[in-house]
This record gives C-alpha cells, structure tokens and sequence, in this order.
C-alpha cells in the first residue's frame, strides 16, 4: 500500500476505530486517543500492509490500543485546577512538597480533623496503619475485622481524604 492512500484509509476506517474503543471504554476522549495511536501505527507500518486485510488490522489494532489504555498508566486520572491539569500522584504529593513546615501541619490537622469528625473509625486506622505503621493484623484484631476488612476501611477513608483534601485545596 502507498502512503498516498493514508487520507483514503483514515477516512474509511475512522469511525470503526473509533466505534471499536469507545465501545470498551465508554470515553469519546480517550477513544480518540486510542484512534490516534491506532493511525499512528498504521502510518508507520502502511508499506508492508496489504489493503485487502486492513479493516482486520484496523478492529484488531483498536482492540489492543483499548487494551493497553485499561491496563496501563494511561489512564492516570487528572484533576482540573482552572485551565491546568494535575495528575492525582501530584496532589497526593502535595504534603510533601510544601517547604513551610508549618502549612504542612496546619493542612494535615485540617484534614485529619474532618476524617475525625466524618468518622472517628477511619481516623484511628489511618492514624495507627498509616500514619505510625502499627502492623495491619494487630490493628485488625483489635477491631475485630479481617484485615481484607480493614483494607477497605483504610481505602474508604483515603478516598474520603483526597475528595476532602482537593476541595480544601481550590480554596487555597
């Protein structure tokens, strides 16, 4: 196949690519993306491919592309701040990166604070299993759970705390 058919073929096959990734990802925007690393792969291999066979390089292609978008960190979530965009590794790390101790405790007693008030079970396992590193089988004896239990409990109350910590953080 000639490269002055790439025009031809894209438009011919856009739709099912598109069609094929938004179907397993239910996401017009990252179906474009999976569109466009699909046709950016097509357009680096179009000498080789036999045009006879492209509609099943192009489904099969898609599948893989859409594959690879669940598995892999593409998908990272993104939070928008204005017109930015911060990945959520970054707000997580804010505790880290803030240079004036200071606003660092005030944050993390803000935030702990709320977590108490919300739920004073959530606060002690994240005190005790995250904060000072108490082991999570005695933390989980004492409570009575199983520890798969107090692993939900600790992602609840993580989840809790980054909602409750990126609202505090747009009044900022």
């Amino acid at each position: 196949m000639k490269r002055e058919n790439f025009n031809r073929m894209y438009e011919q096959y856009y739709r099912l690519v598109i069609h094929v990734a938004y179907d397993m990802l239910r996401d017009y925007d990252l179906a474009q993306d999976v569109c466009q690393e699909v046709f950016v792969k097509f357009n680096e291999k179009i000498e080789g491919l036999d045009e006879d066979k492209l509609k099943g390089w192009m489904l099969r292609n898609a599948q893989r592309k859409t594959i690879d978008f669940l598995r892999k960190a593409y998908r990272r979530r993104e939070i928008s701040v204005g017109d930015e965009k911060m990945e959520h590794e970054l707000v997580v790390e804010y505790l880290t990166e803030v240079e004036d101790e200071s606003s660092r405790r005030q944050f993390r007693n803000f935030v702990l604070e709320e977590l108490k008030e919300k739920n004073p079970m959530w606060y002690d396992l994240m005190v005790r299993v995250v904060v000072c590193d108490e082991p999570a089988k005695a933390v989980a004896e004492d409570y009575g759970v199983t520890v798969m239990n107090l692993r939900v409990k600790i992602s609840r109350a993580r989840r809790w705390l980054y909602d409750n910590y990126y609202k505090y953080y747009q009044e900022l």
